[in-house]
């Protein structure tokens, strides 16, 4: 006996996503997955007496979407920090603390932490701890770069966590940037919140934040991506098992709506050990249907805005020719790690930024694929390169030839960063940055992703944002300064990348290194019925009015978590 739908979608237009781009003019769906996908009359052949039919209006309908790097969990410990206003003179955002300070005494607010000040405010040089303690002194103060990755303290904060001129660095971040005479100047690269040196300050003034992720700090970011169609997020570093255990419960308890993909944060070499003993851990106790974590995530530079980005070359500020910027691990040791991740069958997933960095991830996954086919072993894991900011022409083809997936963050394209980078890489070097089209042209999967990191910009979390913005290069948000950059479009406009490309890589590139091709990323008969259908075709509105986009309808395996028609 034939099946009969429960529920038929007419009359609207169907991207499938598929490898031959495809449409379709309705959907038949069963439970959880689609009974057919083709057209109007096909679909109606599975109607029955309790079919459910909904006419969709001609809109557009695409897969589920997928964000291939956020981070949910430091979006949710960030709801207790103070959300400062955007100011451009670092002596008008220091007045905004003061006076917040003024207003909440030491007794109601014992530690300021504020975010986020742009990156462009200071030079090479950085903050300095004296000028925060002009305005604030009785309590400790940490100021948040809205890259995360570097932060500015006061002395109060420094003189708690017992950092000062007789404490080395151990070369493990934070790194505490200091003056001739070995002082801390309050600048610190790459400060993790709630660290050691933090915990010991906690620990003197008797109070700690609320760090720990519930379903109540979490949830709104997850409501807010399934609100634009996400049915699939990969997090950036899963912090912890306590954040891990937390998406299995909520997927057992039948709140999560999306597929969770976790993973286990490296260090260092030394700890790679430790890492894939936390990670088996974590796949025997917390995995569920939607909840699964098989990638370890590797740090293998720092940032360019900062200078500690891994460059071919050296920086244009230095005069000594001699500073490249920090590499966390050599061409060597990354060999060793993925030749032992390839016999553990777990994934790869690396921050890398400049240049230098990338070549170093591209010889070394060569050299150990190289290894393991002259040992007569099959290579089965994923090496994914996330954000790969500057890369060397002569490198652009390697991913496609060696089979590395690149992971781009598309809301960074129009210059979300500024120019603070210019400092180190120079203004022709910068001008280069953030191209993706050459991967694309070599046949390179590229996925896509918001790396979202707290409350400040979770609302750039949502997916037609940043297809905008890498559409048009141009930041609706954060323009550039329009007499250096005609249009406030960051160069070079040949960047620019197609609606098609995108969509593509939210999609069913984005479910392979989630290891979910058979269950997200296309519309097809006998899949999961996944889908989004938005109030606009983005295919036939100008590319400035993808942000406007909103979705009427997210389906998740065969249930409307999101509906407004």
């Amino acid at each position: 006996m034939k099946q009969t739908a429960d529920l038929i979608l007419l009359n609207g237009v169907f991207y499938k996503s598929d490898e031959k781009q495809g449409c379709a003019e309705a959907v038949a769906i069963r439970g959880d997955q689609f009974l057919c996908v083709g057209t109007q009359k096909e679909c109606e052949a599975f109607k029955g007496p309790a079919t459910k039919v909904m006419d969709l209006g001609g809109r557009l309908v695409l897969p589920g979407l997928i964000d291939g790097h956020t981070h949910p969990e430091t979006i949710a410990k960030s709801r207790w920090r103070v959300q400062m206003p955007e100011f451009e003179d670092w002596r008008e955002m220091l007045s905004f603390v003061r006076q917040y300070c003024e207003e909440h005494p030491v007794s109601e607010v014992p530690f300021f932490f504020g975010e986020a000040y742009p990156t462009t405010m200071f030079d090479e040089n950085g903050p300095r701890k004296e000028w925060l303690d002009e305005y604030v002194s009785d309590r400790p103060v940490r100021l948040q770069d809205f890259t995360d990755h570097a932060c500015w303290y006061n002395s109060k904060a420094l003189e708690l966590m017992g950092i000062d001129k007789t404490i080395p660095e151990d070369g493990l971040a934070p790194f505490f940037r200091r003056d001739e005479n070995n002082e801390p100047t309050g600048w610190v690269f790459e400060p993790m919140p709630g660290g050691e040196f933090e915990e010991a300050m906690y620990e003197k003034i008797g109070w700690h934040p609320p760090t720990e992720v519930t379903e109540e700090t979490i949830m709104p970011f997850l409501d807010f991506l399934s609100d634009y169609g996400v049915v699939a997020i990969l997090d950036g570093i899963t912090e912890g098992e306590n954040a891990i255990k937390l998406f299995y419960d909520l997927d057992q308890a039948g709140k999560l709506n999306m597929f969770y993909e976790g993973t286990c944060l490296l260090e260092e070499y030394q700890k790679l050990d430790e890492c894939i003993a936390t990670l088996r851990h974590w796949q025997k106790t917390y995995t569920s249907r939607h909840v699964h974590i098989h990638t370890v995530k590797f740090f293998l530079d720092g940032t360019n805005e900062m200078g500690n980005s891994a460059s071919l070359e050296p920086h244009y500020n230095d005069p000594s020719g001699k500073n490249f910027g920090v590499m966390n691990m050599e061409e060597e040791e990354l060999t060793k790690v993925l030749l032992r991740l390839n016999e553990e069958g777990l994934d790869l997933h690396i921050h890398v930024v400049c240049d230098r960095g990338f070549r170093t991830a591209c010889n070394a996954y060569e050299k150990a694929k190289e290894i393991a086919a002259a040992e007569g072993k099959e290579w089965r894991i994923y090496m994914e390169l996330a954000h790969c900011e500057l890369v060397h022409p002569e490198d652009m083809k390697r991913p496609a030839e060696l089979g590395i997936i690149i992971n781009w963050s598309c809301h960074w394209a129009g210059g979300y960063f500024g120019e603070a980078a210019i400092e180190y890489l120079g203004q022709e070097r910068w001008n280069t940055m953030y191209d993706m089209t050459r991967f694309v042209e070599s046949g390179a999967i590229v996925t896509y992703g918001s790396d979202v990191i707290g409350m400040c910009e979770e609302h750039r979390g949502n997916p037609f944002f940043g297809m905008e913005i890498s559409a048009t290069r141009i930041d609706p948000e954060d323009p550039l300064d329009p007499m250096r950059y005609p249009g406030s479009m960051r160069p070079p406009e040949s960047a620019k990348l197609s609606v098609e490309e995108m969509i593509k890589g939210y999609t069913r590139f984005g479910a392979i290194p989630l290891r979910l091709e058979q269950k997200i990323g296309t519309i097809g008969t006998g899949r999961p019925a996944n889908l989004v259908v938005l109030d606009k075709n983005i295919f036939e509105i100008s590319a400035d009015q993808i942000h406007t986009i909103k979705p009427v309808l997210v389906m998740f395996e065969g249930t409307f978590i999101r509906k407004t028609i």
